[in-house]
């Protein structure tokens, strides 16, 4: 990978090797696979439907779903819930249009990305959604852990968030340009 940079016009910039474009389109599938459903939710009230709004009460099961639709307030479930049943659905789906937003622009750009300010915002979110839910899968909760590292598998992912970590922040530094 090339560090992002920002060209004169405001646009940002990239360079990625085919593994990377196909590792971070993966992922970002897979977020979008794990909250799709969430998103286009059959069992939307009449009502909530009309203004794109609803969702279930309870936080997901899925240490990984929850972590990315987390309760909204900690101390109190009854309000954590209705606020979910109000936000969960149009969330879920910001962050599946985010996640698609990552994959056009790498399908389009084979490896070589430009990004507007709207598409590198998209990427910040799908970045930080896909290392949260790493995050979930090790058992990470704050700076700082470790989580689990009794595997290969587990080395890998841990080396996998390490990297989008630096990926995530070459994009910040370009923005800040």
């Amino acid at each position: 990978m090339t560090p992002f940079s920002k060209t004169p016009d405001g646009t940002v910039v990239v360079g990625f090797s085919a593994v990377e474009c196909d590792i971070i389109a993966d992922l970002a599938a897979q977020i979008a696979g794990m909250l799709g459903d969430i998103a286009g939710s059959d069992d939307a009230d009449p009502l909530f439907d009309l203004v794109g709004i609803g969702g279930r009460s309870a936080i997901d099961p899925d240490p990984a779903i929850a972590r990315l639709l987390p309760d909204a307030y900690g101390d109190d479930s009854e309000a954590s819930g209705d606020f979910r049943r109000l936000t969960e659905r149009s969330l879920a789906s910001r962050k599946v249009a985010n996640a698609r937003v990552v994959i056009a622009t790498l399908e389009r750009d084979s490896g070589h990305v430009e990004l507007d300010e709207g598409d590198a915002q998209a990427w910040l979110r799908t970045l930080s959604d896909i290392r949260l839910t790493i995050a979930a899968r090790l058992g990470i909760q704050s700076d700082g852990d470790e989580g689990a590292t009794d595997s290969d598998a587990a080395v890998a992912l841990h080396d996998l968030y390490d990297w989008l970590a630096f990926v995530t922040e070459s994009l910040l530094d370009a923005l800040e340009d």
